[in-house]
C-alpha cells in the first residue's frame, strides 16, 4: 500500500525503512510471536488515512484482536479516548 500510495519518495523511504512504521502483516506477526494472552488492551494506532484503513487493519489483526478484551483501532486523525487501565497484582 505504501509503495502505491501518494507520498513522496523520501517519506516512503522513511516510513518503510527499518525504523519506520509496521505494516498490518508485520504487526500481526509480532503479536502472534509475543502472544496476547496477558494483554488487557490493544491499541492499533496511527492507521494511515491514505495508505490503510481500519477494515484492512482489523482483518490482518483479527486473531490477536479476538484474544484481547479491549481492542481499539485508532485512526491517524481521530485517535482514541482515554483508557481506564486496571493494575494487576
Amino acid at each position: 500500500m505504501l509503495a502505491q500510495g501518494p507520498y513522496p519518495p523520501s517519506l516512503k523511504r522513511r516510513v518503510g525503512g527499518a525504523y519506520g512504521h509496521l505494516s498490518n502483516q508485520q504487526a500481526a506477526g509480532f503479536l502472534q510471536r509475543v502472544g496476547c494472552d496477558q494483554l488487557q488492551h490493544l491499541v492499533v494506532a496511527h492507521i494511515s488515512e491514505k495508505n490503510n484503513s481500519v477494515e484492512l487493519a482489523r482483518a490482518a489483526l483479527a486473531d490477536a484482536a479476538d484474544k484481547v478484551a479491549n481492542c481499539i483501532f485508532a485512526c491517524q486523525q481521530q485517535g482514541f479516548d482515554w483508557l481506564d487501565i486496571d493494575k494487576r497484582d
